[in-house]
C-alpha cells in the first residue's frame, strides 16, 4: 500500500514537472505566475500580422503587458473584483460566451452548412394540410394520418394536387389556391424544420409522403425552384389609386409623367416627396431591405428584375397603385466563412438547433459516466396523486427522497427533480390529456437531466476549452483594469481641479497657438446688388463695426460670424489669403442675400488659456496621473521576468 502511494507521488510529480515545461512562467507580478501560454496568445491576438517575434517586438509588448497586470493586481488587492455590478456584468458576458460553447459544433456546422446551401435556391411549394392538435390523442392521429394517406394514395392514382387542395386541405388561406404557399427560402419559421428538409429533398413536381409538422399532416408539392432572389435595399414612388377626386385612369397618368421627368433627369429622391407612402416619402422612398414574400408578387418581381444598383423600373400596378421601384444594393451570396456567424446566430433561436443540443449531452452523459437508476420514475410516478395533471398539484409532503441519477460526482435527487416538476407547470400540464403519468414523468425527467448536464458542462468551459478560459479572463480583467483606471485616473482628471491647474502651469508651453487670423463671414440680406457692392467696397476700407454703423444701425440686415483660425484651418480661410484685409468677392447666396469673407486682424502667437486647451490638457494630465500611479505599483508589486522563457519566444 505504501508503494502504490509512493508512485502516485512520483507521478503526479512528473506531471506537474512536464507540465511546467511544456507552459512555462514568463514573468511574475507580486508573486502572482503569467504563463507563457497567456502571453503568445495575448501577443498575437493584439498584434496579428505585425507580431514577428522579433526581441523588440516582445520586449515592447511585455513592457505593456507587465503594466497591465500591475493595475489588475491593485485592482483585486482593493477588492474590486467583488462590487456587484462588476460580477454581473462579467456573469453577463460569461453568458453570451456560453452559447457559443454549450452544443455539439459539429452538429452546429453542419446546420449552418446546409442552410447555407439551401438559401442559394427559391422553392415554389404547395401543400395539402389535414390539421392535428400537438397534444391530440392516439386515435385522433391515426385518423388524421389515414385521412393523409388516403390523399396520396389518391394523387399517385391520378388526381390534380390544386383539385385535391381545394376539396381535402384544413388549410383554408392556401386551399383557394390549389394549396399554393407560395415561394420560400431557408430558413423556414421555428417549427417548421420537417417542412424544410422535405421541401429541399423534392424535385420539381414531385410531391411527398405524408409527414407531421406542429399543425397536423402535409402533403408537399414542390411546384417550381430558382436562384435564390436573397435580399435587396429599394426605394418606390406610390400613386394610390381611387383617390378622391380623382378620374380613373388618372393614377396612371400621374405615374408615367412621374416616370417621364425621371428619365430626362430629374432626381428620383426629390419626387418621391409626392409618393402617396407617407412612412417613405420623407426618405426619398426608401423602404430597406425586404425579401420574398413581403410585397405582391408584380412588385417583387419587378423590384427583382432590375439588373444594377441605381436602375429604376417602368410603371409597376399593385392592388394599391402604380409604383416605380428604384434598386438601391443587392445583397449577393457572401463566402461560406462570412456567412457562417449569422446563419449559426440565427439556427440558436430555432427548435433545430435542439439536434445540437441534443448530441451533446449524449455526449456529456458519456464523458461524465453518466448512471440512472433504473426503477427511479417508477418510484417517483407511484406516489404521483391524481391532481398531477392540474394547477393544484403540490409536491407531497413524504415523497420519499432516492438518488434517481447522477452526473459525474453530482446526484440528482427526487426532492430536485420535484422541484423542477413543481416549476414547470405547462410541460406538466401538457400530458393531462394522454393522462399518462409515467410518460410524462419520463419527459420532464429528460428534460431535467439536460439542463443538468448542461449547468455540468458549463461549469467545466474553463477546463475544456484554453480559448473560452483565455477570453473569460480578457473579460475578468479588463473589466477591472477600467474601474481601477476610471478611480485612480479618469475619475481624478476631470475632478482635481486645483491639479490640474498646477499642471497646466508646469506646462503651459506646450500648448501655443500659432498665428491666427480673426475672419468675418459677412452676410447682408439683400436683393439690391448696388447697395451690396457699396456695403462690400466699404467694408474693406473701414471694418464691419463702421461699415453696421453707417449702413445698418438698427441691426436688420448686416449680420457677421467671427471665426479664429490658425493658418494651417484651410476650411476656414476657405479663398483667404493668410493676411491682415485679405477678402473674398462678394457672392450671392440667394435672390435675397450676399456673402463674403474678411480678415480682420492676424494675432500674435502665445500660449493657449485652460479654457481654450481644456480638452489636451485633461488628456495629457491623465497620462501624467498614470505614469504616477504605475510607478507607485511597481514600487509597491514586484516583478521578476524569466529571460530564458523570454528568448526562448525570440525568432529574429
Amino acid at each position: 500500500m505504501k508503494v502504490a502511494k509512493t508512485l502516485g507521488l512520483i507521478l503526479l510529480t512528473v506531471a506537474f514537472v512536464n507540465a511546467q515545461k511544456s507552459d512555462p512562467v514568463l514573468f511574475t507580478v507580486a508573486g502572482n505566475p503569467v504563463h507563457l501560454s497567456e502571453f503568445e496568445y495575448i501577443y498575437n491576438k493584439n498584434n496579428g500580422k505585425d507580431a514577428d517575434y522579433t526581441r523588440k517586438s516582445l520586449e515592447d509588448y511585455l513592457a505593456l503587458y507587465t503594466k497591465f497586470k500591475l493595475k489588475v493586481q491593485a485592482a483585486r488587492d482593493k477588492k474590486l473584483d467583488t462590487i456587484p455590478s462588476l460580477i454581473k456584468e462579467l456573469e453577463g458576458y460569461r453568458q453570451q460566451l456560453t452559447t457559443n460553447y454549450l452544443n455539439d459544433k459539429e452538429v452546429t456546422d453542419r446546420l449552418a452548412r446546409e442552410v447555407y446551401e439551401r438559401q442559394k435556391k427559391d422553392l415554389l411549394i404547395s401543400h395539402i394540410l389535414f390539421n392535428l392538435s400537438p397534444n391530440a390523442t392516439g386515435a385522433d392521429t391515426v385518423k388524421s394520418y389515414e385521412m393523409a394517406m388516403n390523399a396520396y394514395k389518391s394523387l399517385k392514382s391520378g388526381a390534380k394536387f390544386a383539385e385535391s387542395a381545394r376539396s381535402l386541405s384544413n388549410d383554408l388561406s392556401s386551399a383557394g389556391k390549389g394549396g399554393r404557399l407560395g415561394w420560400f427560402t431557408s430558413m423556414l419559421p421555428d417549427g417548421f424544420y420537417m417542412l424544410e428538409n422535405v421541401a429541399y429533398s423534392l424535385k420539381k413536381g414531385e410531391y411527398s409522403l405524408p409527414f407531421r409538422t406542429k399543425l397536423g399532416y402535409h402533403i408537399l408539392l414542390l411546384e417550381d425552384e430558382r436562384p435564390a432572389r436573397r435580399k435587396m435595399e429599394g426605394a418606390h414612388i406610390l400613386v394610390k389609386k381611387a383617390k378622391k377626386g380623382m378620374p380613373d385612369g388618372a393614377a396612371r397618368l400621374k405615374i408615367d409623367s412621374l416616370y417621364y421627368l425621371i428619365k430626362n433627369g430629374a432626381s428620383f429622391e426629390e419626387l418621391a416627396r409626392q409618393s402617396d407612402d407617407k412612412t417613405s416619402n420623407s426618405l426619398g422612398g426608401n423602404i430597406g431591405f425586404f425579401g420574398i414574400n413581403q410585397f405582391e408578387s408584380t412588385f417583387e418581381d419587378a423590384a427583382f428584375g432590375l439588373n444594377k444598383d441605381g436602375d429604376i423600373s417602368t410603371p409597376v400596378e399593385t392592388s394599391i397603385g402604380w409604383h416605380l421601384i428604384k434598386r438601391l444594393k443587392r445583397e449577393e451570396e457572401l463566402p461560406y466563412e462570412r456567412a457562417k456567424r449569422k446563419i449559426q446566430n440565427d439556427i440558436t433561436r430555432d427548435s433545430r438547433f435542439g439536434s445540437a443540443q441534443s448530441t451533446l449531452i449524449e455526449k456529456i452523459k458519456l464523458e461524465s459516466n453518466y448512471k440512472e437508476k433504473a426503477n427511479a420514475i417508477s418510484n417517483f410516478s407511484a406516489q404521483m396523486d391524481t391532481n398531477f395533471f392540474t394547477y393544484k398539484w403540490k409536491v407531497p409532503e413524504n415523497l420519499a427522497k432516492e438518488e434517481m441519477a447522477s452526473i459525474g460526482n453530482i446526484s440528482l435527487g427526487s426532492d430536485q427533480f420535484a422541484e423542477f416538476v413543481r416549476s414547470n407547470t405547462r410541460q406538466r400540464l401538457l400530458g393531462a390529456d394522454n393522462k399518462d403519468i409515467k410518460a410524462t414523468i419520463r419527459t420532464l425527467f429528460n428534460e431535467f437531466v439536460a439542463q443538468r448536464c448542461l449547468q455540468f458542462e458549463e461549469g467545466k468551459l474553463e477546463d475544456k476549452y484554453p480559448d473560452f478560459k483565455s477570453l473569460m479572463r480578457e473579460y475578468r480583467e479588463g473589466i477591472l483594469l477600467f474601474e481601477a483606471t476610471k478611480n485612480e485616473v479618469w475619475d481624478k482628471a476631470s475632478e482635481d481641479t486645483t491639479g490640474l491647474k498646477l499642471f497646466y502651469e508646469k506646462n503651459k508651453n506646450n500648448y501655443k497657438w500659432e498665428q491666427r487670423a480673426t475672419v468675418h463671414e459677412i452676410t447682408v440680406d439683400t436683393s439690391n446688388k448696388k447697395l451690396a457692392e457699396k456695403i462690400y467696397k466699404y467694408c474693406s476700407k473701414k471694418g464691419i463695426d463702421k461699415t453696421i454703423a453707417k449702413f445698418d444701425p438698427n441691426k436688420t440686415f448686416i449680420s457677421y460670424q467671427r471665426t479664429i483660425a490658425e493658418a494651417k484651418n484651410q476650411d476656414a480661410l476657405n479663398g483667404l489669403n493668410f493676411v491682415k484685409g485679405s477678402m473674398t468677392e462678394l457672392k450671392p447666396i440667394t435672390p435675397t442675400q450676399y456673402s463674403f469673407k474678411k480678415v480682420e486682424d492676424i494675432l500674435p502667437a502665445g500660449n493657449k488659456t485652460l479654457d481654450e486647451a481644456r480638452g489636451y490638457i485633461i488628456a495629457d494630465y491623465q497620462d501624467y496621473l498614470e505614469g504616477l500611479w504605475v510607478d507607485e505599483l511597481r514600487g509597491k508589486y514586484k516583478v521578476n521576468v524569466n529571460d530564458e522563457v523570454l528568448n526562448s519566444l525570440i525568432k529574429k
